[in-house]
């Protein structure tokens, strides 16, 4: 797989990094805590249908935190309904090393597969990309 391309960087919080050959976006989260955490899912979600991208990829390996809960409810209810909108199928977590990194992902799986959209968890960005292809293929959800 290629490097892929810079989308969008929001400092100290996100890099939204495009695959096509994958159909997938990675979101390479720096920090869940900060002012623009919503509004950076957001734009993300909206490059997802521009692009036609089928997976949305959340890099957990630079061990953002977690969100507020407030943010926590939003993204498993209104980002769930935000990014089926914009056309993707697939949520991949890639976890970092924190323990506390990890409960994050567990809890939104619920809400995305509640939601209709399929999850998978891998421990790298390499694997999560190889995922997307399959998905991007028909070989997986």
């Amino acid at each position: 797989m290629s490097a892929g391309l810079t989308l969008l960087s929001v400092p100290k919080t996100v890099i939204l990094i495009h695959h096509p050959e994958a159909k997938a976006i990675v979101a390479r989260w720096l920090s869940f805590a900060t002012p623009q955490f919503r509004e950076a899912a957001e734009r993300g979600f909206v490059e997802c249908g521009r692009l036609g991208v089928l997976s949305w990829i959340v890099d957990l390996t630079a061990n953002p935190g977690v969100p507020s809960q407030a943010d926590l409810a939003w993204v498993e209810t209104v980002a769930v309904g935000l990014v089926k909108r914009n056309g993707v199928r697939a949520i991949i977590n890639v976890h970092g090393s924190s323990a506390v990194t990890a409960m994050g992902p567990k809890r939104w799986n619920k809400g995305a597969s509640d939601g209709g959209l399929t999850t998978y968890d891998c421990h790298s960005v390499s694997d999560a990309l190889a995922l997307a292809a399959d998905v991007a293929a028909g070989r997986a959800a």
